[in-house]
Parts: C-alpha cells; structure tokens; sequence
C-alpha cells in the first residue's frame, strides 16, 4: 500500500472524529469570546481570539493554569466546566478512533508495507527477491545471508513469515505477505530496483512460478530468474519464456543417480559442488547392476524405474494401485512396508530397493523392512519433507533426495557466477578419470566442505593492473593469479577451472595459459580464499612482484635513489 492510500485511509477514517473535535474547541473558544467578563477595575472585559482559544486549550488538556488574565465571572466558570467535558469527551472520541485505527488489520499490513516499501528503496548493494518461504526458500535465505546478501521475501502465508522473528541471520531480512504472483506485489518487494540481483521463485505451485519468472523477466530485463518446476511441461514453458535457471527435482534426482551408476567420481564432484552449503563429499557404495525393487508409483518412482531399465537392469514395481494407468506389468499389489510385499518382489535375490511413495513415514518403513530382509541391498529413497531429514539420516540410506535441499543446492551453486552451469556442461562432457583428478586437486585446498565458487574478467574496469601490463605487451600466466600476494612462492588454496574466451572455454586451463583482455575466469576453492586474488589485479606494484620477484618501494625519497642510481650507475656510487 503506497503512502497516499495510508494517508487517504486516515483521513477517511478520522473525518468524523477531526470535526468532532474542531467543533468542540471552536464552540468552546467563540462562547469565551461572547461572555462577558470584569476586569481588575470592575470594568467590562471580554476576552480575545487568542485568548479564548489559550483557556480552552488549556482546559480541554485537563493542564489548568487557572483564571487568566482576571478572574472568570461565575457565568465564565460555568462555561468553563462546559468546555472542559465537551473538549474532553471529543479528545477521548478521537483518541479512540486513532487507537482503533492503528488496530486495524489492513491498515498495519498497509503501514508495515509501506515501511518495508522505504527500506527496499534505500537499499545501496544487491539484494535477492526470494518468492516463496517454504522448505527450500529457508534453505535459500539462511545460505544467501550467510554470504551477507540483504534478502527480501514474498509470502503469502503470515505463519511462516512470522517464524522469521526468531532467526538470527546477520543481515537485513524484509518479508512481505502477499501474493507472490500478482506483478504490482513484486513490483513493491523491489523487483525494479537497480539493485535486485536476482529473483527466485520456490513456492510449492508451477503455475505460480511460470507467473513470477513471466512478469519478472517482462518488468526487468536484466534481472536474473531461478524457477522452480515440479513437471517437465512447466519447466519447458519457463524456458520459453527466457527463465536463466529452471531446476525440476526429478530431472535433477535422475541425472544424479545416473552419473552414480555410470562415472562414481564424476557423481561426487557433482553432488559436492551442486548440493548446498552444508553439503559433504559423499561416500557412497557402487550402485550394484541386477534386480531393482521400486516402491511407488510417482513421478520419481517412475522416472528411476526408466532409468534402471535404461541402464540394463530389472525392475520390479510395488504400488497399491497395480492396476492403475501405466503400470508395468508384474506390478506388486502394496506399499512395500510390509515383508510379505517386498518378498514378493523378489528382495532376497534383489540388489537394491527405491523407496518413491510420497510419504516419508513409509519410505522409512520400507526402508528398515528391507534391510530386515536383506542387508546387502542397495538403499535409495525420496525425502518428500525436510523435517524428516534425522530420520532418513538414521535410516543409513545410500542415496537420498530431498527435492527442497537438491532445488537449493542447484540455485545456490548457479548464483555464485555465471559461469557455472558452462563450467558443469563441460565437466559433463569428461570422464570419470577426469573428474578424479580434479577432486584430487580441490581437496588438497581443504576438508570436505564444498568449494567456493567465485569469478573475475580480465578488463580495465575489473582488473586494470593486468589490463595496463597485457596492453604493454608484457605476458601474464594465468598461475600468477594463484599466487600469494604477499609470498609469491606459495600458492593460494584456489584453483581455475574454466577459462572462458570468445573461441571457445578451456575446463581446467593449465598454470602457464596466458592471460588476454576479455577473459572471464572461474575459480573454486578455500572459503573467501579468492579476495586474496584482489591486489593481483588492482596494484600495478603487487604484480610486478608476483611476475619478477622484485618489490618496488613507493616513497618519494625511495624514488629519488633510484633516478640518483640511474644517473651515477648504483645506489651505492659515491
């Protein structure tokens, strides 16, 4: 609501009691003026303007200063007791009403929001517009404000706003509750602002994400939109309409599973740099080839059980509905909780169980009576909610996904840079011996948090002391930026992964590639370890040292000593 309509509803709303109380003080200050009084002397008196209006100002307040400036005839006392219950009871009429007012729902929501309306404007560093706070969207803000970016929230849902009151972020948090999908609602979140990095649409409705990506790519171009699509038709509608990043968990979970059937190296690496901020290097075991049990017959059920055969190997499905639309045949009639059930799929012989139903009560039911039955089975399941996450945790489960922290983890790793989905593209493209080693190199920076991910280019304006040495003509080595500004003979935890040039990207450019102007750089290692690179490219002095070894000193007396030593062949001449 916009400052005009806040004070358009106020007036509207203190009409009444305004001319209560207006009547009140000018019918008490015009009978001051018409009655009669008596001077010092005993002479007529009546009072001015201004002073009727100063007694009953006075009297109205319940202050009293007393009878000024001569002492009131018993009429003008009785015109005084007059005034002080008329002005009295219009002060208590209109205090009320304001009261009431600042009571109202829809004017504190319009107050509140104009307010936040303010703050958004003010704003002076990139900022991220999260639409939705469910699991994912609290994923998202906890991460984004750890990387000290101000968030500002739209939902519609006041239960789940409120529970912001209590999160200690760090930074400036604003939440708007409203409709996430109407575009003057974004519009009022900051959807405008030249300071908006991002947009990211993460309710639990596709149609509602296709809104938010449309209006925010119609209403700023230059905007970068992250959606999120539960249905292969939504996600290629975003596409359509220019979204930058559309993650559908199912998508995600499959091609996951698949590079841990096919390239296990290239798995982690994947899983380590796309699956959040508190992700870990998994361990997991090899997915075993033959017979596969898969519990459920939903989106992901389905997508997995392709998957499988795709790669060769047997499936059995178990759904409680074995002869609805789709089903293979052979289906097991059951949910897979019971042993009777999965017996009857096969689960002595069998090599691994899927648990896919869309309750986590039940994945972790099947899930223990299967190991029961079998405790050599391969074990994967589908998280639906994140507040099970403990329990499958418990459960020893060899492949999870819970499709709020998969969504959060793929945005999270693309918001670092622009070149990471290139950088993933190529990766792709490798092989498992590939993927070995780079692991190898990124672990050798740090423990089994993920890396970093962060970028440069190579311009005047981002780096303009390797600018000025490579219009020169002065070669610089891509490892120069590895180097320690203060120690060029140690190395910074960082390493370059992808060089991106107009002729094409190089993934994982050797130390002694040279540097050219246009350059875009992408970096991955040790927490904050890339702000090291800064001085390399900004201070002429930094670079010189890192390319020759030779420190140069800066003060003018050093400066003088050296055209001295040019002119007479050393400093040390005399």
């Amino acid at each position: 609501m916009k400052t005009e309509s806040l004070l358009f509803l106020f007036f509207r709303r203190m009409r009444l009691p305004l001319i209560v109380l207006i009547s009140a003080y000018a019918i008490a200050t015009v009978g001051f003026t018409l009655l009669p009084g008596m001077d010092d002397q005993g002479n007529p008196w009546r009072m001015s303007l201004f002073e009727a209006f100063y007694v009953v100002s006075y009297t109205g307040s319940t202050i009293g200063f007393g009878e000024i400036p001569y002492d009131f005839t018993p009429a003008q006392r009785m015109w005084t007791m007059v005034s002080i219950y008329l002005t009295v009871i219009a002060w208590l009429y209109s205090i009320g009403s304001i009261i009431s007012l600042m009571q109202d729902p829809v004017y504190r929501s319009g107050l509140r929001r104009a307010r936040q309306s303010r703050g958004i404007r003010s704003m002076s560093q990139p900022f991220y517009l999260i639409c939705g706070y469910g699991d994912t969207g609290r994923i998202l803000v906890r991460a984004l404000s750890a990387r000290g970016y101000p968030i500002v929230i739209v939902e519609k849902n006041r239960e789940k706003v409120d529970t912001l009151e209590i999160e200690d972020l760090g930074v400036s948090v604003t939440a708007f509750v409203m409709d996430a999908q109407k575009p003057d609602n974004l519009v009022t979140a900051g959807l405008r602002n030249r300071w908006c990095a991002g947009v990211i649409a993460v309710t639990g409705s596709d149609r509602i994400n296709l809104k938010i990506a449309i209006s925010a790519k119609l209403l700023n171009h230059t905007v970068v939109v992250h959606a999120h699509a539960d249905t292969e038709d939504a996600a290629a509608n975003m596409r359509s309409f220019d979204t930058d990043y559309v993650v559908n968990p199912v998508e995600e979970y499959v091609r996951r599973m698949d590079l841990a059937i096919s390239r296990p190296d290239m798995f982690r690496l994947y899983q380590w740099i796309s699956a959040g901020p508190d992700a870990r290097l998994s361990r997991t075991r090899p997915v075993p080839a033959g017979q596969w049990i898969v519990c459920g017959y939903t989106q992901v059920g389905r997508a997995v059980a392709e998957l499988l055969e795709r790669r060769g190997m047997t499936v059995t499905m178990i759904d409680p509905n074995p002869q609805g639309p789709g089903r293979p045949s052979g289906t097991v009639a059951g949910r897979g909780t019971q042993a009777e059930t999965l017996q009857a799929a096969g689960v002595e012989s069998a090599v691994g169980v899927v648990a896919a139903t869309s309750d986590d009560a039940d994945n972790l039911s099947i899930l223990i009576t299967a190991r029961d039955l079998n405790e050599e089975l391969f074990f994967a399941a589908l998280e639906n909610g994140f507040s099970t996450h403990a329990l499958f945790q418990a459960a020893r489960s060899d492949f999870v996904a819970q499709p709020s922290a998969v969504i959060a983890g793929y945005m999270l790793s693309r918001l670092s840079s622009g070149l990471v989905e290139p950088f993933l593209a190529s990766l792709m493209e490798q092989d498992d011996d590939f993927a070995r080693g780079l692991l190898a190199k990124l672990l050798r920076h740090q423990d089994e948090a993920p890396p970093e991910l962060s970028s440069g280019r190579i311009s005047a304006r981002r780096s303009p002391a390797i600018a000025r040495a490579l219009e020169a003509g002065i070669d610089v080595p891509l490892g120069t930026l590895l180097r320690d500004p203060c120690r060029r003979d140690s190395r910074l935890p960082l390493e370059i992964v992808l060089l991106r040039r107009e002729d094409g990207d190089i993934l994982c450019p050797e130390d002694d590639e040279m540097l050219q102007i246009g350059d875009r750089i992408l970096m991955a290692g040790r927490s904050r370890a890339a702000r090291a690179v800064r001085p390399t490219l900004d201070n002429d002095q930094t670079l010189e040292y890192l390319l020759t070894g030779r420190a140069r000193q800066h003060g003018w007396v050093w400066q003088w000593l050296e055209r001295r030593a040019k002119d007479t062949g050393s400093l040390g001449t005399h």
